[in-house]
C-alpha cells in the first residue's frame, strides 16, 4: 500500500471522526482527549495512567486533567494500585458507559455509508487485519528527536 493513500485515509477519517465528536460535545465541558481517554477507559477498564499514555500517545499533563475532569462528571473512577501505591488504577462508571454509547451511536450513520458495499466476509477480514495491522503499530520506533 502507498504511504501516500494510508496517509491520506488515516487524516481523512479521523478528521470527519473529529468533526462527528464536535458536533456531539458543543454544549458540553469536554474536548476530544476527553472523549478518546473515555473511549480507551471504556474498552479497558483497569488501565493505569501510563498505560493510557501509551495507547493515546498523550503526555502525562494531558492525561491527568482530562482524567481529574472526566472524575468530576462522574464518568470515571480513579483507585490506587494495590500493586504500586503510586499508580492510579482508572474504572468507566456507569454514566461514563452511558455517555460513550451515545457517542457510538453518534457514529452510527457514518460507519453504515463507510462500510457500504462490503460484505459481512469482507467486513470481518477488515477487522483481522486492521487488528494485525493495529498490534504492529506498538513495533515501531519512532526516532528520537533530540538527536
Amino acid at each position: 500500500m502507498d504511504d501516500y493513500d494510508l496517509i491520506g485515509f488515516a487524516v481523512r477519517f479521523m478528521m470527519q471522526r473529529k468533526r462527528i465528536i464536535s458536533a456531539f460535545l458543543k454544549g458540553k465541558d469536554l474536548n476530544l482527549a476527553d472523549c478518546i481517554i473515555m473511549m480507551i477507559v471504556t474498552k479497558h477498564p483497569g488501565y493505569n495512567q501510563e498505560k493510557i499514555g501509551e495507547v493515546t500517545l498523550f503526555d502525562g499533563a494531558i492525561i491527568a486533567r482530562s482524567l481529574k475532569k472526566l472524575e468530576k462528571q462522574g464518568f470515571v473512577t480513579r483507585e490506587v494500585d494495590v500493586n504500586n501505591r503510586r499508580r492510579k488504577i482508572v474504572q468507566i462508571t456507569e454514566a461514563g458507559k452511558e455517555f460513550g454509547n451515545k457517542l457510538r451511536e453518534s457514529f452510527k450513520d457514518s460507519n453504515e455509508i463507510i462500510y457500504s458495499g462490503l460484505t459481512e466476509d469482507e467486513l470481518k477480514q477488515l477487522g483481522v487485519i486492521m487488528a494485525k495491522v493495529y498490534a504492529n503499530l506498538d513495533k515501531v520506533k519512532i526516532p528520537d528527536s533530540n538527536k
